[in-house]
């Protein structure tokens, strides 16, 4: 359970990871995605170092717990955007939700911590 914990948490860190830093160094490869949505270049960097410090948080297991929060926060406005744009499809509209989730079953799966406070199944009597 653990490994398959790590497995997931490293496969969305890992791409959370490369989509920051490609947001981060080479902000021209998205633009015409970031006028679709109705945001500013200049908005591009300071969202991309947001995006990757929370994926650092994330990674590191002592702060597990505080990047996953704020990743889904980071995750929620992600899904806002995309739901207030018409044209955005199904796929597109559904990736930050799936992230999401990818996030928070990686954490809950490699911590006990967080398996304790929010257990899947309840213990009656």
């Amino acid at each position: 359970m653990i490994r398959t914990g790590w497995i997931m948490t490293w496969f969305v860190g890992g791409q959370f990871l490369i989509d920051g830093l490609g947001k981060a160094l080479v902000p021209s490869v998205i633009v015409g995605e970031v006028h679709r949505l109705g945001l500013t270049e200049t908005s591009i960097r300071p969202f991309a170092v947001l995006y990757l410090a929370c994926t650092v948080l994330y990674l590191i297991p002592r702060t597990v717990v505080l990047g996953a929060i704020l990743l889904t926060g980071y995750l929620g406005g992600a899904e806002a955007i995309q739901l207030r744009v018409a044209d955005s499809g199904l796929v597109l509209q559904m990736l930050p939700v799936f992230c999401g989730l990818l996030v928070w079953g990686g954490a809950w799966l490699r911590d006990e911590r967080l398996r304790n406070l929010i257990p899947l199944r309840a213990h009656i009597g």
